[in-house]
């Protein structure tokens, strides 16, 4: 019973390999491995020897097998069937099992390489999340750049009020809240009297602290539905909205504003510990959108309109009146031309005699002239103010330098080898406050043969209203490079006896202002004795100026006033007119 049991547990343990096998094969495509074949050959030989194992103990069942005819056969044949069916195994297993190793190995490397690539894949995926996070970062700080460039494209960065984009963006607004509430107004373009002298003379970072200070009360007094900016260097704009319907109600109070914008401006300013006295132009435009005007043209009108102010003085404002665009026309024309003048060398010099209560010749004066291909030969009265305007006064003065020492070197070669000629040449005050003046006029006398030659410097009263110390300074650098100083237009300017003491100066010239009326008007003659006794007291020459006849002559020899100049001793001319008409030779011999 027990080997009964037992084959038939064989029986059924070979029968479920089988089983196993040949659905793995239908299911799985296990046949596709080595030795597989073979195996369920085997298995199945095994079964069926089993399986006639269990029949012979059950002979009812044995006509149902086929077997030998007698025990012995069967034994043989059922042996013959073990053994093949194990040779069929064992050849199975042969090739199967190294199949099976190779896919345990295989399965032992594919878990390595995805717990590698799993590894790989968590790294790879923190660096793609910090990528993401700087990213991120970067995102948003090159947003908050794109913020700030935004706010800087139109905001003044030393004021932080809008500027010149803020402005136009704000007249376009309101050229379209115009269509549904039309109103009338008013742009105000404020610009600082004389204020390059500030910077010239403290230096920009206290320039800069003024214009913030000016920016801040402006800021602090006006409305807030109003505009108010800054174009740029020392220039302010303001956009009012009138409560007045008619334009001469709105101009009527624009006027009052710009009074106040006046005052606004000349009260004291402090800064650090420097006091300021300040003083402002005004260029006015009164405008609606009804006109058509856009908005660069309201801003070219209030420009005219400012200029206009400052060419009134210092302190005016101005309205714009149609025909100002003309004369602005015209202005931008003159100022290509004496652009062109300094490249085509349009530009020439005459000298005028200065003479010695004698008469003798004691040096001349270069004037500069402007020989203009139309207009003939201009007036500096007519263009040096130009020059300063647009920002080429001081190649004017370096070309004038440049000029009058090659003239006068050859003069002086040819006719006065062993004397000084003392000539004297205009410098403006912004050109004289620049930092490096005095380089300037080294690199230019460096050019030159200076030993038989005496370069003045005639500069003006404005230099004094700067840092005195600096100007001092340069004028004493100056003079040890032989170069000697006289202060032109007396008493027309700021100076006092305070800096007329301090200032290194060789020669004081009366303003021709107070020479014309001499016999006529007392304060004039008053004021020229009164520079005399001065000037005599501190042991500096004076040259009167604009001496056109004898009369006047005679009165200041009376005051014993030492050098003359004016068309009564020599009118301006070229070296060369002079030498010819016996001007600098015959003088210098009386």
């Amino acid at each position: 019973m027990n080997e009964l049991l037992l084959e038939s547990l064989v029986a059924l343990t070979a029968f479920a390999v089988l089983w196993t096998l040949y659905y793995s094969m239908m299911r799985h495509k296990v046949e596709s491995q080595p030795g597989s074949r073979f195996l369920i050959i085997g298995f199945t030989l095994l079964f069926i020897s089993f399986l006639i194992d269990i029949t012979d103990n059950f002979p009812s069942l044995n006509q149902y097998i086929l077997i030998g005819d007698t025990p012995t056969e069967a034994v043989i044949e059922k042996g013959i069937g073990s053994l093949i069916g194990l040779l069929f195994l064992a050849v199975g297993f042969h090739r199967w099992l190294p199949a099976v190793f190779e896919l345990s190995i295989a399965k032992k490397n594919i878990h390595k390489l995805n717990s590698k690539l799993g590894k790989l894949v968590d790294e790879r995926t923190s660096e793609l999340s910090d990528v993401n996070q700087q990213l991120r970062q970067e995102i948003a700080e090159r947003e908050k750049a794109q913020s700030k460039l935004d706010k800087q494209m139109l905001q003044d960065p030393l004021t932080e009020l809008p500027n010149r984009y803020a402005l136009l963006e704000y007249l376009e607004h309101e050229r379209l809240r115009s269509n549904v509430h039309p109103n009338h107004y008013a742009m105000f373009i404020i610009d600082l009297d004389q204020f390059k002298a500030v910077n010239d003379s403290l230096g920009h970072a206290v320039g800069d602290k003024v214009i913030k200070a000016i920016g801040n009360r402006l800021a602090f007094n006006h409305r807030s539905e109003d505009f108010l900016g800054r174009l740029g260097g020392d220039e302010f704009v303001l956009v009012m909205s009138m409560n007045k319907d008619d334009p001469q109600s709105a101009a009527l109070q624009t006027y009052n504003n710009a009074t106040t914008l006046i005052e606004l401006v000349a009260a004291q300013l402090k800064v650090d510990k420097h006091q300021f006295n300040l003083s402002a132009s005004i260029g006015i435009t009164v405008f609606n959108y009804g006109g058509g005007q856009s908005s660069e043209d309201i801003l070219r009108q209030a420009d005219i309109a400012l200029y206009n102010a400052k060419e009134k003085g210092q302190g005016f404002f101005s309205f714009f009146q149609p025909e100002m665009q003309k004369k602005a026309q015209t202005r931008l024309k003159q100022s290509k031309e004496l652009h062109d003048a300094l490249s085509n060398k349009e530009l020439f010099l005459q000298y005028q005699p200065q003479v010695d209560k004698d008469g003798k010749f004691i040096g001349m004066e270069a004037l500069l002239r402007w020989h203009h291909p139309i207009n003939g030969i201009v007036d500096p009265s007519n263009f040096i103010a130009l020059a300063e305007e647009i920002g080429i006064i001081d190649k004017l003065g370096r070309y004038i330098m440049h000029m009058a020492c090659q003239q006068c070197n050859d003069l002086v070669s040819s006719f006065y080898p062993d004397n000084k000629l003392k000539v004297a040449i205009n410098i403006s005050p912004s050109h004289f406050l620049q930092d490096d003046f005095v380089e300037q006029v080294k690199s230019i006398t460096e050019n030159y043969s200076m030993q038989n030659m005496q370069l003045v410097l005639e500069i003006t009263e404005e230099v004094t209203i700067g840092d005195i110390e600096d100007v001092i300074k340069k004028m004493n650098q100056l003079r040890r490079l032989h170069v000697h100083f006289s202060l032109d237009d007396f008493g027309t300017g700021y100076s006092s006896l305070t800096y007329l003491k301090q200032l290194p100066i060789d020669t004081v010239k009366i303003d021709k202002s107070f020479i014309q009326e001499l016999h006529e008007n007392k304060d004039d003659a008053s004021i020229v004795e009164a520079i005399l006794t001065m000037t005599r007291a501190l042991e500096i020459d004076v040259i009167a100026e604009g001496i056109e006849n004898q009369s006047q002559y005679k009165f200041l020899s009376n005051l014993h006033c030492q050098y003359y100049q004016g068309y009564y001793f020599g009118k301006p001319e070229s070296v060369a007119a002079l030498i010819e008409n016996g001007d600098l030779i015959d003088k210098r011999a009386i």
